[in-house]
């Protein structure tokens, strides 16, 4: 009986102490998070980017070229952890697709399970994600700071090997071409409901011919792209229906008949209401492009796995219509917060907005695509 209890505490006791053995990856992952996060509260990232910027400046002698290349040195900084994080792409879908299947505190759990065991997919990407938002926290921070008219303190912002600025700085007015309207006339409202209805009615005749015609042209793999195309185009115009007949109601009853090409100049030590305004819709019109590209790349790998066309429409639907929602509140916060700051937090935002729109023809290309196949399972049981 002794014996018996003893090998039974001796198999606890392994078990125990099986459990406190953490994997090799995550023991690396928690010490360099600790690192990073002591380097960043020290002030070390803050510093980094500061140094960053003045060096580009001392280069350039220009505040806002400056500004902008802060975003390229960042992208290019990043670009190796996006090679690395699209080769582990398929393992984190995986991860992915777990993770829908579960709400609430179990997603958390499921994360710290995930890293306590090592998966180097999660951990890889965990600490990219919290890398990034370091980085954009702190290249924010900077730009908030009023070092246009208070002198930098080198000692605490500075590496020694940064030439101090001379002030006042340099190339602070940035400058951009705009469209001036002089003269606007509006459409009549029968006339702009009449539009909306031909274009209504075309829609449903092409609907109608497509039901008529599929039994003969459903075989023509031509066809089948076209209507692919013609899918994705209605999916993406009924999500964003009541948002686009807002905006055609106002575009119908101010239509420019004059206007005139201006250069406008935004003093970046200050703050500017025009400038927030196109921060708010460059962000929106990211949000919308990310969720775009993010549903042609599901949509595609569905069709891959040989999901219905059915579930493919009801899930991007879904799908683009939670992109719009995220890219309005995203607007709204961008006009709040910018309003707090000079306008070259705006000229900061909008760098990083236009390397992601350029990214396509540009970063992207260095950015090996894996091929890996990788079942998925659309979440269609969540829609109504």
């Amino acid at each position: 009986m002794i014996q018996t209890d003893q090998t039974s505490f001796a198999h606890v006791r392994k078990i125990d102490n099986s459990k406190q053995r953490l994997p090799i990856i995550t023991l690396l992952f928690l010490v360099f998070l600790v690192v990073v996060l002591v380097w960043f509260f020290s002030g070390g990232s803050f510093r980094f980017y500061a140094s960053l910027f003045f060096g580009l400046y001392f280069l350039t002698k220009s505040t806002w070229i400056s500004i902008i290349f802060v975003g390229v040195v960042q992208t290019l900084i990043f670009l190796p952890f996006r090679i690395i994080n699209e080769n582990l792409s398929p393992d984190l879908k995986e991860f992915e697709k777990e993770l829908e299947k579960t709400k609430g505190e179990n997603q958390q759990i499921l994360l710290t399970r995930q890293i306590k065991s090592g998966s180097w997919s999660v951990v890889f990407h965990t600490l990219n994600f919290i890398l990034l938002a370091l980085a954009f926290f702190s290249v924010g921070r900077i730009f908030f700071m009023d070092f246009y008219h208070h002198p930098i303190d080198a000692s605490k912002f500075l590496y020694n090997f940064i030439p101090y600025p001379t002030y006042p700085l340099q190339g602070t007015i940035f400058r951009f071409p705009w469209i001036h309207v002089l003269k606007t006339t509006a459409l009549n409202w029968q006339t702009i409901f009449t539009i909306w209805g031909v274009l209504l009615g075309f829609f449903v005749i092409l609907r109608l011919l497509w039901v008529f015609l599929r039994r003969f042209l459903s075989k023509n793999k031509s066809i089948l792209n076209i209507r692919i195309q013609y899918n994705q185009l209605l999916i993406f115009i009924s999500s964003f229906i009541g948002t686009l007949f807002i905006i055609s109601l106002f575009v119908f009853r101010h239509i420019p008949t004059a206007g005139e090409i201006i250069i406008i100049s935004a003093d970046l030590t200050k703050q500017n209401n025009g400038f927030n305004i196109i921060t708010a819709i460059c962000t929106f019109i990211a949000t919308i492009s990310s969720g775009i590209k993010s549903n042609r790349e599901l949509s595609a790998e569905a069709r891959l796995n040989n999901i219905s066309e059915e579930s493919i429409r009801k899930v991007t639907r879904q799908h683009l219509q939670k992109s719009a929602q995220n890219g309005l509140l995203l607007s709204l916060f961008t006009i709040w917060v910018t309003r707090l700051m000079p306008c070259s937090h705006d000229l900061s935002v909008l760098s990083f907005e236009f390397i992601y729109f350029i990214s396509p023809f540009t970063f992207d290309r260095l950015v090996k695509k894996t091929t890996k196949p990788n079942p998925i399972e659309l979440p269609i049981e969540k829609i109504s």
